[in-house]
Parts: C-alpha cells; sequence; structure tokens
C-alpha cells in the first residue's frame, strides 16, 4: 500500500468522503480574469496537453529521417495517455526497465497515434514514422533531449525561470506562477515533479509558442545533473532556495550537495538573474558568474525581498506572512498550514517583483494560494478527523517541517505522525531517522506510526521497541489498519514518506520495500 492509499485508506475508515478545507477545482488549467480584463492562463501542464508539432520539426529536432509522413499532432510518451480523436506522435523511449518499442502496434491507430518517433516500427506499421539511429536507451533519451533543446531555441521566445533547492521546488513553482497571474500573460508551468532530464525535456516540448513566462523546477540526485538540466533549459532567472541532507547517497556531504545545485548558475550569462536564499550560507557561498545580477531573499537583514515576519494563524490553518522590498511591504494570510511556505512566499515574490509585480499583488494573488498535491494538503473527513498529506517526499529538513506542522495546528484529541523511510540519505541515513524520531518525541507527538526497514533500525538503536505510543510494521497496509484502530474524530494525522521512481509510472512509496 503506497502512502497516497494510506491517506485514501484513513478516510476510507473514518466512513466520510474527504473535504478540502481550502476550495480547489482540481483542474490542471486555470483561468481568471484580472482588473486589467485580461485572460492569465496557468497551464499546469497536464501530460495530454501539449502543443502541435509538425513531421518536419519532429525530424529536425531529433536528427531523425521522415520513413512515412503524417499529419502534425502533440508528443506524447506514455501509450496509455493516448486518447481517440486527437492526433499524437508516440515518441518511443527506452528506459532503464521498460522499452517503448514494445508498445507499438496498430491498435495504437484507434487510440489517437498519428505517427511514432523511435528506432523501429512494428510489422505493418502504416502511420506517420520518423526514423532514429541507434537502439540503446541513451539513444532514444538523448533524441528526446535534442527535441527539447531544439523546442527552447527555435519554438519559445519568453522567459524561463528554473528553480531548484532540496526542498519546497514545487511549492515554490506553484506560488510563482500565481504571484504572476496580475501581469494579464501566459504562463506555464511544468506538471507535477517534473525536474529530471526526462521531465524537463518533456516540460521545454510541451511549452506553447503564445507562452510568456515558463517555469520549471529541476532536481538532481548527484553532480553534474543540474548542469545539465539548466544547459538544456537555459533560464534566464535560476532560484536556489536550500540545501539539505537529501542525495547523500552520492554526495559525501553538504558542501557536495550545494555545489551540485550551484551548478544552475554556471553558465548564467549577463543580463541573466541568480536568485539565492540569503538565510542559508551554502546558498549564499554559492559562486556567480561576473556581469550577472545577484539578488537575495530571506529574513536576513540586506536581503533584496526580506521575510519580517511569519506565524502560524487560524489555529494552524494559515500562515501570516509579511514581507518587504525596500519601502513597500505587505502583510497577507496563507490559507494552507505550515509556516515553511513563508520562505516559499519570499522567494515566489522575489521572482514576481523582477517582473514589476508589486508586493502588494503578491499578496492578493498568495492569499489564494492552494497546496500543491501531496505537500501540505490537509482534508477533513465528516467525522472531524484530519489528515495532512504531505506524503510526496521526505529528508530531514521537510520531515522536521512537516512535524513542526502537525505541532501548529489546533488539536482537540491527539496529534498523530505517520512517517516512512527517508531515502538517498547514505551512510547516515540511521542517524537522521533517529534525530526524526527523537524530534517527534521531544515534540510530544501522542502517536507515531512508521514504515520501512531504516525506522525499525532506529527504533532498535534507541529502545523503543515497547513504546505504547509507537507502532512499527514493515508493511504500510499492516500499519494503516493498526494507526486506524486508535483514531477517534478530534485527531490530526499527518502523513510522510520518500517517493521512488521506475519508467512505467510515478508509484507513491513509503519506505524501502514499497516501492513501485
Amino acid at each position: 500500500m503506497t502512502s497516497t492509499s494510506i491517506c485514501s485508506f484513513l478516510r476510507l475508515r473514518t466512513l466520510s468522503e474527504p473535504k478540502s478545507l481550502f476550495n480547489s477545482s482540481g483542474s490542471h488549467s486555470v483561468a481568471t480574469k484580472n482588473t486589467n480584463n485580461h485572460t492569465y492562463q496557468t497551464n499546469l501542464q497536464n501530460p495530454l496537453i501539449s502543443p502541435i508539432w509538425t513531421v518536419t520539426e519532429i525530424a529536425e529536432s531529433v536528427n531523425g529521417k521522415i520513413i512515412k509522413w503524417g499529419p502534425p499532432g502533440t508528443i506524447c510518451t506514455d501509450t496509455r495517455d493516448l486518447k481517440p480523436g486527437k492526433n499524437q506522435w508516440f515518441f518511443a523511449v527506452t528506459g532503464e526497465h521498460l522499452d517503448g518499442h514494445e508498445f507499438i502496434s496498430p491498435e495504437l491507430y484507434s487510440k489517437g497515434c498519428v505517427g511514432v518517433v523511435g528506432n523501429r516500427v512494428c510489422d505493418n506499421w502504416d502511420k506517420g514514422f520518423v526514423h532514429v539511429e541507434g537502439n540503446d536507451n541513451v539513444n532514444s533519451i538523448n533524441s528526446l533531449i535534442n527535441m527539447a533543446c531544439y523546442a527552447r531555441n527555435n519554438r519559445f521566445n519568453g522567459v524561463l525561470v528554473g528553480v531548484t533547492g532540496s526542498v519546497g521546488k514545487s511549492t515554490t513553482k506553484r506560488m510563482i506562477s500565481l504571484s504572476l497571474e496580475n501581469l494579464g500573460i501566459n504562463v506555464f508551468e511544468s506538471y507535477g515533479n517534473w525536474n529530471n532530464r526526462i521531465g524537463v525535456a518533456l516540460s521545454l516540448i510541451g511549452i506553447d509558442r503564445n507562452v510568456d513566462i515558463a517555469v520549471l523546477e529541476m532536481g538532481m540526485s548527484g553532480k553534474g545533473e543540474i548542469l545539465e538540466l539548466a544547459r538544456m533549459a537555459k533560464p534566464q532567472i535560476r532560484v536556489v532556495l536550500n540545501v539539505g541532507s537529501s542525495h547523500l547517497e552520492s554526495l559525501t556531504n553538504l558542501e557536495e550537495v550545494a555545489m551540485a545545485k550551484g551548478e544552475i548558475f554556471w553558465d548564467a550569462k549577463s543580463g541573466d538573474v541568480c536568485i539565492l536564499n540569503g538565510d542559508d550560507p551554502l546558498v549564499t557561498s554559492l559562486p556567480v558568474p561576473h556581469g550577472v545580477r545577484k539578488v537575495l531573499f530571506g529574513q536576513q537583514m540586506g536581503c533584496d525581498v526580506r521575510l519580517v515576519a511569519a506565524e502560524n494563524t487560524d489555529g494552524g490553518l494559515g500562515v501570516r506572512v509579511v514581507l518587504e522590498k525596500g519601502k513597500e511591504m505587505v502583510d497577507f494570510v496563507i490559507p494552507s498550514p505550515g509556516l515553511h511556505l513563508s520562505l516559499n512566499a519570499c522567494a515566489a515574490a522575489t521572482v514576481a517583483t523582477l517582473f514589476g509585480v508589486s508586493l502588494a499583488q503578491v499578496g492578493i494573488s498568495l492569499s489564494k494560494f492552494v497546496p500543491v498535491h501531496m505537500r501540505s494538503e490537509l482534508q477533513v473527513a465528516r467525522n472531524g478527523i484530519r489528515i495532512v498529506n504531505d506524503a510526496y517526499n521526505a529528508n530531514p529538513i521537510s520531515t522536521r517541517a512537516a512535524i513542526d506542522l502537525l505541532k501548529s495546528i489546533a488539536c482537540d484529541g491527539i496529534r498523530v505522525a505517520i512517517l516512512g523511510d527517508m531515502l538517498e540519505l547514505g551512510s547516515s541515513e540511521i542517524e537522521f531517522h533517529e534525530k526524526i524520531l527523537s524530534y517527534c518525541c521531544d515534540c510530544r507527538i501522542g502517536l507515531i506510526g512508521l514504515a520501512g526497514m531504516r525506522f525499525r533500525t532506529a527504533v532498535e538503536n534507541m529502545n523503543l521497541i515497547k513504546a505504547d505510543n509507537i507502532i512499527h510494521a514493515d508493511d504500510a497496509e499492516i500499519l494503516a489498519r493498526k494507526i486506524v484502530k486508535r483514531l477517534k474524530f478530534n485527531d490530526v494525522v499527518l502523513v510522510k514518506g520518500s517517493r521512488s521512481y521506475d519508467d512505467n509510472s510515478f508509484e507513491t512509496s513509503l519506505g524501502k520495500g514499497f516501492c513501485g
């Protein structure tokens, strides 16, 4: 059972459907009218929504050969996303576990496929075909990246904002897009957490020609990855949010993590802007190329946009934020729990004000913020149990912040933390899990549910295996059933865990052993 299904299980077992505390359409595309009667379109880049590519553009972008012509269409990398009646070209990517070419068959015709981009097609293929030389995964992924570079250099003429950091990328990306709504322009926001080389490539391929500003997040697990993404996307505005204890399987210490994140600055050119967290010494120490504008955000005096104050409000369900830039100041409430959102808002305001958005307008926009799915997403069952779904990913920084969030929410019952193993922490992983478990105890969390072998080892090392308020299970479904038996209507439940990915689907997982 995944962490997502744990949330669903808890809601179902509390005999009600969940309802969001704050209104959200759940749509991937939101259009609103501003005071100037312009339409602001935020495209959250549903994988099914993509601009049109001609067969000539496709062939040119991948250095391929047109074997069979086909009509213009959108680009799709997953046959499950094909839709009847929509012209779509299937880009057959060979991943570590799956080869997209194996899914090519005439059956795709009825699903809306009008052509294939790849090394080969099946027998009797009667639709378009752009042939790409090679037959291995390196070649097919490189071809996808070539298409992305072509899209960036030849199809998108707007401003690109690149965001990286150990935590907060997706939330800050969402806040940046929201803060730009008053400009009356087309803003593109990459879908979900498409922040690796394939995700960034697909995001660039999916930017429509009429987009004015695109906001992409960039993630990494080792050296050189951010540099590759930055060279692909060529952001004019480059943001580093923070450096924390993550990716320590391939990077030995925080200084190396900082250097890897700082690769986003390496190729910045005159006229570009590099935005840094002024509160994080590992970030402020990153070198910025000569002649490139450097802008700081944070609580420290001297930051270009300063977080003057942040406090929980509305019983922990909101965060009051005060921001300052020069002589301008704004005071507003983000209608979502978690003090960490205040620094994300400060970073977003720093980007937005570069485009001429006033702090007052930023405050109005962020007062409408709705949490990104599975990031501090607060839902309440009809019987009163509140569930904070923060299960998208976990590292020591984000897990500690999630526990602080849980602690800040007014609660007449007990606070329950369901935690899954944190991944990619290297040789110190057990120590990190022990510190998180110790922090839960210090915060007097009423009931602690733990999934995964790392947390089991931490519990054993700390002699807490018989503690009445700690429940551990290697299997997440068993853990959920144990937790449900002890819940009451006025409790607050936090679900926090790591995710792992394969090439076929993005399956949410709680700890080692639950990866899809």
